[in-house]
Order: structure tokens, then sequence, then C-alpha cells
């Protein structure tokens, strides 16, 4: 622990002179450069032609400047993080103290007020339950259409034959599963609600300096987009079809549009992770799909359904996207979109992107899955010449 706290403090205040060096030589965090001298070293020698930094397509100071960018952000919620800590506490030790009983007893009794409401919950399985399998068939609407008719669907076919009054081990499972994360959401919310009370009667001053986004300058290409034009603000996202952070960002992103109209533009671009082995296809089909008009509809599509990518299910989701099947399948077998996903993935490995979702908007970089709030604070910034800064909350980006 000792050690942990020692390499923190060393990593802070390399990042505090950094950041001191750079202001005081008025360098400009909108155009990334560490103020360093680049040395186009020969790195590599192969029969006796020389391999430079420059000729591997990679720009270091880019690079360097990122991934500091990404530390300056680690230690800033680690930081956040015990500040957090420190406020609740002192918060708790006031109140208790109001109160006339230890912190200890204080926490007992919040801790048992939330485990009463909590009780009504087991009384409301059914329900909760049938929300459950509601919220299944919104997100994947393909799949309930066809799982009576898909053996390999076992697990989705026996949850909705409880529908029918079925019933068994794991439909029972199930329930009591929902119960525990519906009780623990419960608990976690009336302790959040506890401390934001306290919160709103205290004086509290935070005077901890979020980090500003940095700019990468990544472009759209030519990938779709939805929104203006020609809009002043443009957001560039990363995705992978098989990413279930990248599907709740995409209403996100919509709601954005609907607020904001034709003064955003929101442009997809494919960044499929190796670890997920139908990303790379479902990426290909929707390039197919954008050949035919239909990007969007079938993107969506293929959210809703992201543990069902198979050639099968994507040529199925063709026909229920009301495109010409033949020529969308030729369009899939020839690999003739592959490119252009390979594109997409070089330009952000290029930036040093290594997850998704991953945003740009205007060339800043936010990672994550940010609120729509923090959203138009980025866009607020921009607009009035700022440079935004990243995500308040815990753990966004």
């Amino acid at each position: 622990m000792r050690n942990s706290l020692i390499v923190s403090s060393v990593l802070l205040c390399i990042l505090s002179f950094s950041y001191a060096a750079k202001h005081a030589k008025g360098i400009d965090r909108k155009e990334p450069s560490t103020g360093k001298p680049v040395r186009n070293n020969v790195i590599a020698r192969v029969e006796g032609k020389e391999i430079t930094l420059s000729g591997i397509d990679y720009d270091i100071r880019k690079r360097y400047d990122f991934e500091l960018h990404r530390l300056e952000v680690k230690l800033y919620r680690e930081q956040r993080s015990h500040l957090d800590k420190i406020v609740e506490r002192i918060l708790l030790e006031n109140e208790a103290a109001r109160r006339k009983i230890t912190p200890d007893e204080l926490v007992a009794l919040v801790d048992a007020q939330a485990e009463e409401g909590a009780k009504a919950i087991e009384a409301d399985k059914e329900r909760l339950f049938q929300e459950f399998l509601d919220t299944i068939k919104k997100r994947n609407p393909v799949l309930s259409e066809r799982m009576a008719h898909d053996k390999k669907r076992g697990m989705a076919q026996g949850l909705f034959a409880a529908e029918n009054g079925a019933n068994g081990p794991l439909i029972e499972n199930a329930k009591k599963n929902i119960i525990e994360m519906k009780k623990e959401a419960y608990l976690r919310s009336k302790k959040k609600e506890f401390f934001d009370e306290l919160r709103t009667r205290a004086q509290i001053e935070i005077l901890l300096e979020r980090p500003e986004l940095i700019n990468l300058n990544i472009t759209a290409d030519d990938d779709p987009y939805m929104g203006g034009k020609d809009a002043k603000i443009t957001i560039i996202e990363f995705a992978d079809y098989q990413c279930p952070f990248c599907s709740k960002v995409g209403p996100t992103l919509r709601n954005l549009l609907a607020k904001k109209g034709d003064s955003v533009k929101v442009v997809f671009r494919d960044f499929p992770l190796p670890s997920h082995k139908n990303a790379t296809m479902a990426a290909e089909a929707a390039e197919c799909a954008d050949e035919q008009g239909r990007f969007w509809t079938y993107n969506e599509l293929l959210f809703n359904n992201q543990q069902s990518l198979s050639i099968e299910n994507l040529i199925d989701y063709a026909k229920d996207t009301g495109l010409n099947t033949e020529k969308f399948k030729r369009c899939l077998d020839s690999g003739i979109q592959r490119s252009e996903v390979e594109n997409d993935v070089a330009d952000a490995k290029r930036a040093g992107i290594m997850s998704t979702p991953s945003m740009f908007i205007n060339g800043y970089y936010v990672s994550g899955m940010p609120t729509l709030a923090y959203l138009e604070e980025v866009i607020a910034d921009i607009e009035k010449g700022r440079i935004p800064r990243v995500e308040e909350a815990a753990g966004k980006g």
C-alpha cells in the first residue's frame, strides 16, 4: 500500500511538472504537443534498408500526449473517488453528531430503513419478471419473433415459455436473480439518496480541477452520419456491434440529435474488437446495408440483437430491413466492404484507441458512456471557444 502511494505521488509530481511546463511555454492543449524533440531514429535495418520511426505510420508525439492524458484522467478519477469518500465520511459524522448517535448507528439506521423498503420487492416478483421479459423482447425484436423455430436459442425459449404458464428450475432461478439484483439496486439508491440529501444541506466546495479533454483531430472519413451535413459540431463514434456499452450509447446520441437537430452531426465508424468473433462481419454487413441506403435501420437492428450475429442472422436482418437480399448477400460474400472496416480500425489504432465506445466531439476525445448532460456540456464549451473538461462523475471519460 505504501509503495503504491509513493508511485502515485511520483506520477502526480511528474504530471504537475509537465502541466506547469506546458502552460509556462504557452503551448495550446488544443493541438497536442509534448514540447520534446521528436527523434526520427533508425529502428531497424533489413538487408541494408533502414526503417525509421516515422516509417511505421506512428505519430510518437500525439501518442505520447494521448498516453499522458490517459494518466492524468486516471489519477483524477482516483483522487476524486478518495475525495468523495472523505466528504461522505465528514457529512456522516456531522449528521450523527446532530442526531446524538454514533456514525455506525446512523449507518445501521439507514440500512434498516432501506431493507424494510426492499421487502416489498419480493412481493412484486411476478411483475418484475414480466418486465424483464418485455425488456428482452424490446431489445431483441427479431429474436423474440424467431425463437420458437430456432432450437439453438433454448434458454430464450424457456424464458418466454413462462408467459404461457410454463415453470421450472430455469424460470425460478431467473426470478430469484432478478429479485436479488433489484434489491441490491434499491439499497444502493436509498444510500445514495441519503448522502445526496446531506450534500444539499451542506456547504461543499470542490476545488479539484478536472483535466481538459485532448484533441486528436480524428476525421469523419466518408462514413454514415445522422444529423446536419454541414453541422458545426461533429461527433465521431468508434463502436463494436458486440460491445454492450456501445448499444447503450446509441440511444443517448439519438436523444442528443432530437434536442439539437441539424446543429450536430453523428458519424459512425467501425472498431470491431478481436475478442468479438462476429463483430467484423457484422460491421461489413452494415456497410453493405449502407450501399442500399438503410445503414441506420440495420445498425440499430444489430445493436438490438448483439448475441445473434451469425451470417444467417445478418441475412435475416437484411430481409427484416427491407433490403434486396440477393444484392446484400453478394456484397457480403465478396468482402468488398472489408477494406472500409479495416480503414476505420487503422485510424482508431493510429490514434491510440483501444476500447469501445470511443467518441470524438470536434476532435476532443471522450471515452466510455457519457451522459446526455455531459455531451451537451462539451458542445456548449466548444461553441463558446473553451476547451472541454472530462466528465465529473466517477468512472466517466
